[in-house]
Parts: structure tokens; sequence; C-alpha cells
């Protein structure tokens, strides 16, 4: 069996080593096939990007050519036409994925050293140039402040074009990295010129350039980065071209299952990476499926590799109905939404706008299109699941060590502890709702059930559905049905002198609906009816069982 070389994203490394790999080369015949002079592909973190450009950057290289001729052998793209494309054009690759600053400043330190350290793969063209040209390269080669930074990919592309006689490929991994920080630490009005002023300069009437290939994980159009720029085709989750080649195949997924001598384990594999759809193909998160087979354990391989500060960000600036329809998801339901392709940054401040972060970002998936821009989503695997219930539940009600604690009181009914525990979270560990006097039921409910849907595997979590002669807010069902079953049942009250007596009312009418009726037909013999009433940040419970 090969070796397994986790985060390897260098093609040329994966190969000599022999370790793992999915030949993915027929994309570099369906990109040929392709007459679009501007690509621009995005597609989650971590789902083989970086591996691809990498390819790219070895098969088109005129510098080495013979050498990285080698490194296709019997690969998929051996075989092609296509193939005799390989060597012939200088290359330009430059990866943003590693430049993340909290100010401007280190911003654009850390892009003169990009670029610079850019430039020294391409020193041997200063004894080529004139005395202005080299005036210009060693500016931005030297790390220079005055260097022109947001034209050397043009004045680079030129300077390969003059010394080989051949228009460049243009290679730009992970171009929206940089941007994304600049919008998480506030300064992405002051960054977005810069960025505007580069990727014009190299994409639009650049007569150096014979193609350009860019990889992202969000689209940035409305924002004036491609500004004036018709020559792009952008290939978001949404579209079938390439769909294939980011993310692995059921096939790929089964084949190197059985070389691992693990197929045995597919199910297993399936509930917790697979799921996606990326343009009608059905994909495995590459970066889990490498893991697991390295280590042969179920874990959350993908989820862990991420500070998710933009969806943390994004999620905090976000109402409570953001929460009432992750609930839906949290419970494996899918919601219909408008995703649009086309958002902004500043966009993403609109509450609706979380889908497309969300889905893009690979915490949902795309189920069916039902109209033009609108789609059924879900998320898509048990993996994502761990992350909702790990970073966002346990985040929007306060990240607590005790948080297992309070869940253990409410499971063995006590209740004593469990509203002790919850009292403390209320007044000084919310931080995703404004539980003010205008704070209906439906808040409390959203809250409540945030915490409830971290027991989804132990309970079958349900909320307002029918049962005996009405409609309960939340029922618990255990998975064992020897555990304790609960019914919940809400109630705001205007003021706090009638918190008691609305808690007493929530749990009278869970006994006169009987809502308990489904529980007790799947053989729970122990169900405990909970009444909860809160006004603001104080709250009453109100408790018993049937037995």
């Amino acid at each position: 069996m090969k070796p397994i070389g986790i985060g390897i994203d260098d093609f040329r490394e994966i190969i000599l080593t022999k370790s793992f790999y999915v030949d993915k080369t027929k994309f570099i015949e369906e990109l040929e096939k392709d007459t679009s002079k501007v690509q621009l592909i995005t597609r989650p973190r971590r789902f083989g990007k970086s591996l691809n450009m990498s390819m790219l950057k070895y098969f088109y290289n005129i510098e080495n050519r013979d050498k990285n001729r080698e490194l296709f052998s019997n690969l998929y793209i051996e075989k092609s036409p296509i193939f005799s494309e390989q060597g012939k054009c200088p290359v330009i690759f430059i990866s943003f994925k590693d430049i993340k600053a909290d100010n401007l400043e280190e911003m654009y330190l850390q892009l003169r050293r990009n670029f610079s350290e850019l430039f020294d793969n391409y020193k041997f063209l200063r004894e080529s140039l004139d005395e202005r040209a080299l005036e210009i390269f060693d500016s931005i080669w030297k790390e220079k402040v005055e260097g022109n930074y947001s034209n050397s990919l043009k004045f680079l592309s030129k300077c390969l074009n003059d010394y080989y006689s051949q228009e460049i490929i243009l290679l730009i991994d992970e171009y929206d990295t940089p941007i994304i920080s600049a919008y998480e630490y506030g300064y992405y009005d002051e960054i977005k010129t810069f960025f505007t002023t580069m990727y014009g300069s190299v994409l639009k009437g650049n007569l150096s350039l014979r193609k350009a290939v860019l990889t992202g994980i969000m689209r940035i159009s409305k924002e004036n980065i491609f500004s004036g720029l018709n020559n792009i085709k952008v290939n978001s989750i949404l579209e079938r071209d390439f769909s294939e080649y980011f993310g692995l195949t059921e096939e790929e997924v089964e084949q190197a299952l059985k070389e691992y001598r693990i197929e045995y384990k597919l199910n297993e594999i399936q509930t917790w990476y697979n799921g996606y759809n990326f343009g009608g193909t059905r994909v495995y998160n590459p970066f889990s499926i490498t893991n697991y087979l390295k280590r042969k354990k179920i874990m959350p391989y993908w989820v862990n590799t991420s500070s998710n500060t933009l969806i943390n960000k994004v999620l905090k600036e976000a109402n409570n109905s953001i929460f009432k329809e992750l609930s839906k998801l949290f419970q494996g339901e899918v919601i219909e939404k408008i995703i649009d392709i086309y958002s902004n940054f500043n966009e993403l401040r609109n509450t609706e706008q979380i889908w497309y972060l969300l889905t893009n970002a690979g915490y949902l998936t795309i189920v069916d299109e039902i109209d033009f821009d609108e789609y059924s989503i879900r998320i898509p695997n048990e993996e994502i699941y761990y992350f909702f219930e790990r970073d966002f539940i346990k985040n929007f009600i306060g990240d607590r060590r005790d948080f297992k604690d309070i869940l253990d009181y409410f499971l063995e009914g006590d209740f004593e502890n469990f509203t002790y525990e919850l009292e403390k979270i209320m007044l000084t560990n919310v931080s995703c709702f404004d539980f003010d006097s205008n704070a209906d039921e439906a808040y409390y409910h959203v809250f409540i059930l945030g915490m409830m849907l971290a027991l989804r595997r132990e309970y079958y979590v349900s909320s307002n559905r029918e049962a005996g002669r009405g409609r309960f807010d939340l029922i618990l069902e255990p998975r064992d049905k020897s555990r304790n079953g609960f019914v919940i049942e809400f109630k705001a009250p205007d003021s706090e002198k009638n918190l008691e007596k609305e808690s007493q009312e929530a749990l009278s009418q869970i006994e006169k609906n009987f809502y308990d009726v489904e529980l007790k037909a799947r053989g729970v013999e122990r169900v405990y009816y909970v009444g909860m009433a809160f006004y603001k940040r104080e709250f009453k419970l109100a408790w018993k069982n049937n037995l």
C-alpha cells in the first residue's frame, strides 16, 4: 500500500514519493478544451485546489519540462492528445493562501514578501532586462516599499513572454484569502484598490497571457475586484464544469478503500465524509478521506483545520431568525434558500447571505435547484454536524466548560442543578441572543433547542410537531428506550411576576394535550414534562414525570 502524505499539496512531491494519489489529470484535458481565457474555480478549503494548481504548474512549465514530463507517466493525461502541450509555456504560480493579517500595514508587508519570493524564482531574467525593466524588477525582488506591486504580475508576464517568446500560464491559488482576511479585520475598503488594480492589469488586455486559472472559496464580483473584466468564466460549486476534479467521487473512494483493504467501512465513511454536491456531482471531502485512510479512525478531520473566523463573525452579526432556520438543519431537515453567487462582503451583513457563505465554505450543500438562484440545502454529513455542535451551538449559548454537565443534569432529571447552571448561562454567557422585553417565545425556544441538539446522537430531537391534541414545542425521544424522555413547553409572559404561573401553565398544557402520546407508543416508559417560562434573562421551570 502506498504511503499517505497528509496535507501535501505539491504534485511533484506526491509522485516522487509514490504516495497515495487519485489521478485528476483529466482536468488538464478539460481545461485545454475550454476556450475561456480566465477560469475562476471556487471550492471549499482542502478540496484539492492547491494540488490541482501544482499539477498544472508542472504540466505547462517550460522550465525543467523533461523532468516534469516524467511525473505524468502512467497517468490519464499521458495518453491524451493534449499531452503535446506539456512543457510549452512559462508559468507564473503564486499562492495567497497564507496571506492573512489583522491590520493593513502587516498585510502590505506580507504581500511585498510574497511577490519578492515569486520574483526570486525568475532572477535569471535580470540579465536580459534593460536598465528600466531591471530597476522595476529589483524594486519588487528586494521588497522595496516604492515597488509597483499591483502591476507586478503583468510586468513579470511580459518579461517571461519576451524571454521565451511564448505566452504565459498564470496560476493564482486562493486568490481571496487576503481579501477575506481584510474583511474579517475591518480594513477591506483600504486594500480593495490594490487587488482591483492587480487583477485588472494582469487579466484584462494582457497580450502576454495565454490562460489564467484562479482558485478560491468565494466569488467576489460586485466588489469591483474584477472591475471591467468580462473574460472570466466562473466555475462555482453550482456549475457542472470541472465538478469531479475537486473532491473524491464515489468510485474513487471505493477504489481507495479496496486498495487499503477497508472497503467494509464504506457505509460509515459515507455518513461522515460524503454528501457534497458540486454541480450535480456527488463528492467526498478528500482531506478527511486521506486522513481516514492513514489513521483508520473516524474523526472530524476537516473541521479542525480552520478557525472559522469569518463564519463566526457573520453569525454574531446575524439576528435571531437565522437560528430558527439552522435549528431545522440541525434536525436533518432540508430548507429552501436563495443562494446568490454574486454576493459581496458588504452584503454578508444581510442575514440571508449567511446561506451563501455557509454553502460556498462547505458547511452546507446543495440538494436541488428549485428556481433561478433558489436551492434546497442541508448539512452534508456527520463531520459538519460535529462542527455545529462544537463551535456553533456551544458558542451561541456561551463557551462554557461545564456545557456537558448542564445537559447531564437535565437528562438525569436533576432540574435543580440544571436551573442553577442555566441561570449562569442566561445572565453572563449568552452571546448571540438579545433577550430584551420584546423577545417572544420563539427566541427562547430556539435558544433551548440549540442546547438540546447537542444530544442528537442520543436522542431524536423534534420541534414544533403535531402530537396528541395539539402542537408541542420540543420533544426529546431517547434512542435507547430505557432512558428518560422529555416534553418541553415554552412561555414568554409580559412580566417577571408571571413566570411561576406561566411555567405551571406550560406544564398543564403538556398533560392536557397528551403531547407524550407518541413517546409512550414507542416504548418510552419514563417521560418528564417540563414547563419553562422566560422574561428577559429570568426564567422559571416546572416539571413532573409520568410515573
